[in-house]
């Protein structure tokens, strides 16, 4: 590890107390030249040292013992080993990174979590590593919290429950708060709270040209706009969050499954029944697909129902309905404490292959006929070394209270976010086995939405594989965002294979 001898300090940033979140480019690296041509992509080891001393955190070269675990991404399509990694402590040190890879022409990504599921957070260049910025404060006395960007969901969650506040966050402990807030932010508290962006109220971020912003509604508005659904990795690397918090009490969770039996009569029941549930009411669907050796053991397609149940005047058994008493498995934990009923629902998933697809869907498109197309092209897949699964997230309540353009986050009006997943593991399972599962997917990905007419999709869900990509994740709103990076990165320094394009 390099050592730092000395840091630069600057004093428009003094004190800031930062978090630095975003994302940058992998995927088809575009790599902007210096006069001397490719030489540029090899700076001088001086340049390493240069970078070292003025870091407040450490800087480390693939020679350091814990290279490989910090560089890591959650995706391993995208290991990618970086030439360094830039362990940002302070919001100087991102101001310190962006005037680096300015001087020396060297491609960078931008990490908090490293679950970029396109992995658009790694590149053969700096690594600009935002995990050691997890600081969480109030604000005030009215429920605000600034978070810092390189926290993950985990810190988050324990310093809430501390504050015995919530936001809508996510399942996944492991998952960068940055790149979460950015896209949207989905979580089972969104039909009640809002997506995750909705509740932001404010973000500090450092621009291309090396200067920072501070972002709301009354100062940079069309920043801040683009800020809540715009994704990470566009307009800059954001050093701090404001959100508004909310007070927590009890919740009831809840994991139902059934297995055998008529699925298809199952789901179909489930996706209309589900759709008129209170706002207080959360729930993901899964339609689990077992691997190969689940498969030669006798292991069928199941489906199940995660999610939770504020306090309001309905129970779980209403909600259901008839749907209730046909589970062969209920977990049930009635009125327990908020956070402890978080513990119930979150996961730790392990780094793997993966690819995600997502649409957005209405009730009245989910019929019968549309579901048992969905369910047939579901036994014929061909299958891997891991369980994989299609997905319905139940939108609707508070989300589809704003309007698709009053933030960046255009996805308002639907009922569900609709995904289908492919995991694999290397090498177990051979190229030509990952193709076939990844045809497969493609295939039952256009069936699902040409059946139903969904559209759109999820742009913290990206997809490499995704044509329109513009449309698709921002609809509406994209050329709106592409005038903000007009305004704050003209150059398109932050860029990767699906970064939004200057006006």
């Amino acid at each position: 590890m390099l050592r730092k001898i000395e840091h630069n300090r600057r004093s428009f940033l003094a004190g800031l107390g930062g978090l630095a979140v975003a994302t940058q480019m992998p995927g088809p690296i575009r790599l902007a030249r210096a006069a001397d041509g490719d030489r540029a992509y090899c700076p001088p080891p001086s340049a390493w040292t240069d970078l070292a001393k003025a870091m407040q955190g450490p800087v480390l070269r693939p020679e350091d013992p814990n290279f490989a675990d910090v560089c890591r991404p959650n995706n391993l399509r995208y290991n990618i080993p970086p030439q360094g990694i830039a362990r940002c402590e302070k919001a100087e040190d991102v101001l310190t990174c962006i005037q680096w890879v300015k001087k020396h022409n060297k491609p960078f990504a931008v990490r908090s979590g490293g679950h970029n599921y396109a992995g658009f957070s790694s590149t053969p260049g700096l690594l600009i590593d935002m995990s050691l910025m997890k600081g969480v404060e109030p604000v005030g006395k009215d429920g605000l919290v600034r978070v810092e960007g390189g926290i993950s969901n985990a810190l988050v969650y324990k310093s809430l429950e501390r504050m015995g506040r919530t936001i809508t966050h996510g399942r996944c402990d492991a998952v960068g708060a940055a790149g979460f807030l950015l896209g949207g932010g989905i979580g089972f508290n969104m039909r009640l709270l809002g997506i995750g962006s909705d509740l932001l109220t404010a973000t500090d971020l450092v621009t291309a040209e090396g200067e920072l912003h501070s972002a709301n509604d009354t100062h940079d508005r069309d920043l801040f706009w683009a800020c809540r659904g715009g994704a990470g990795g566009n307009f800059g690397i954001n050093t701090a969050f404001t959100l508004q918090t909310y007070p927590v009490s009890t919740v009831s969770v809840f994991k139902l499954t059934w297995e055998g039996g008529n699925l298809t009569e199952v789901l179909t029941d489930l996706l209309e029944q589900l759709n008129s549930a209170p706002k207080e009411f959360g729930s993901k669907i899964s339609v689990t697909m077992p691997s190969l050796a689940e498969r030669c053991a006798g292991k069928g397609i199941s489906l199940s129902v995660l999610g939770q149940l504020h306090k309001c005047d309905k129970t779980l058994e209403t909600i259901f309905g008839k749907c209730w008493e046909t589970a062969t498995k209920k977990v049930v934990k009635p009125d327990i404490a908020y956070w402890e009923g978080q513990d119930f629902l979150s996961e730790s998933p392990y780094p793997y292959y993966y690819q995600e697809k997502s649409s957005y869907m209405m009730a009245n498109r989910l019929t019968k006929a549309a579901v048992g197309e969905m369910m047939e092209l579901a036994h014929k897949l061909p299958g891997t070394a891991m369980p994989v699964a299609f997905k319905f997230f139940q939108l609707g309540g508070t989300i589809n209270q704003m309007k698709p353009t009053e933030t960046a986050y255009v996805h308002r009006g639907f009922d569900w976010l609709f995904t289908v997943e492919m995991n694999w593991w290397q090498p177990t399972d051979p190229p030509a086995q990952v193709e076939a599962n990844l045809i497969w997917q493609q295939n039952f990905y256009n069936l699902a939405n040409q059946q139903t007419g969904a559209v759109g999709a999820y742009q913290n869900f990206s997809d490499p594989t995704l044509g329109d990509w513009p449309i698709a994740y921002y609809g509406e709103n994209y050329p709106r965002l592409q005038k903000v990076k007009k305004q704050v990165d003209p150059k398109s320094l932050f860029t990767f294979a699906q970064a939004i394009q200057p006006a």
